[in-house]
């Protein structure tokens, strides 16, 4: 046994001689790796927090700048408030579609906009006999920002408060701009209401910007939508019509300009659409 026992720690003696060196020198490797990794983790946070001070510095510049021209926004929108009103009743929605870019244009909160009662066409109707004013007010939100009626403080009662104005006839996005900076500009810090009176404008084909464009027949398909009994009376005479079979609706009064004014040329051929902006001048 005795024999057998020294064989054993002879043995064990001989691996554990070389065993310490290598347990050695995986430590010293491990601490190496392990330093390097450090270090680069180290350089990558230095890195990481200028980048993030560069960019939380500018982000609030940023925000501070954005704020401010929030607050010059919403104080344009407060101060400067809208109205249009229209002439003609088959025109309406071109002058409201004309008056809502010129509202986004000019940065102008818009007032639901009066239909004259006391032109040709002698109707009384109001925008919420035919419009839905609910629905024309929350529609676009993102492009203008529009109100029932002027504020209270801004009365229209008080003359002293209401600018006047009857925007000249085919006028362009360059004399919106330049009249409201030189004339309208200066006079709005005693009149708070600008009123736009019997407007008869046509932007639509006046080198109207593409994004603007688009804003009217957004305006045009999309925000002006018939009031509830209007709509529910179209959808009862129609649904009339089907029941007898095959009908055609003919519109006595539909004209050309009526389609040219609108300038909404979708679907149609590029001759399509310059016979259409010829045919508006």
């Amino acid at each position: 046994m005795e024999v057998k026992l020294e064989g054993i720690q002879l043995k064990r003696d001989k691996l554990q001689g070389p065993v310490i060196p290598r347990t050695r020198l995986r430590i010293w490797l491990i601490r190496v790796c392990s330093s390097i990794v450090l270090w680069t983790c180290l350089v990558q946070l230095v890195t990481v927090s200028e980048l993030w001070h560069s960019h939380f510095n500018s982000g609030i510049t940023s925000s501070i700048s954005q704020i401010t021209q929030i607050q010059e926004i919403i104080q344009v929108m407060v101060f400067y408030e809208f109205l249009a009103m229209g002439d003609r009743i088959k025109c309406v929605p071109w002058f409201i579609c004309d008056m809502v870019t010129v509202a986004r244009l000019l940065n102008l909160t818009l007032v639901v906009p009066e239909l004259d009662k006391t032109s040709f066409w002698a109707d009384p109707s109001n925008f919420e006999d035919i419009f839905n004013v609910k629905h024309f007010i929350d529609s676009l939100r993102d492009e203008v920002r529009k109100v029932k009626r002027v504020p209270k403080k801004f009365s229209r009662k008080e003359a002293c408060s209401t600018l006047e104005m009857h925007p000249v006839s085919w006028s362009n996005k360059k004399y919106y701009l330049e009249t409201w900076s030189r004339f309208i500009l200066p006079l709005l810090g005693n009149h708070k209401v600008l009123h736009f009176s019997r407007t008869d404008t046509h932007v639509a084909n006046n080198g109207l910007p593409l994004d603007l464009q688009k804003l009217r027949c957004r305006v045009n398909y999309q925000a002006l939508k018939f009031n509830p009994r209007s709509e529910n009376l179209g959808h009862k005479l129609i649904r009339i019509l089907q029941e007898s079979g095959p009908f055609v609706a003919l519109h006595l009064r539909f004209e050309m300009d009526m389609l040219a004014f609108s300038g909404c040329t979708q679907g149609c051929t590029d001759n399509e659409a310059e016979e259409l902006k010829w045919m508006s001048f």
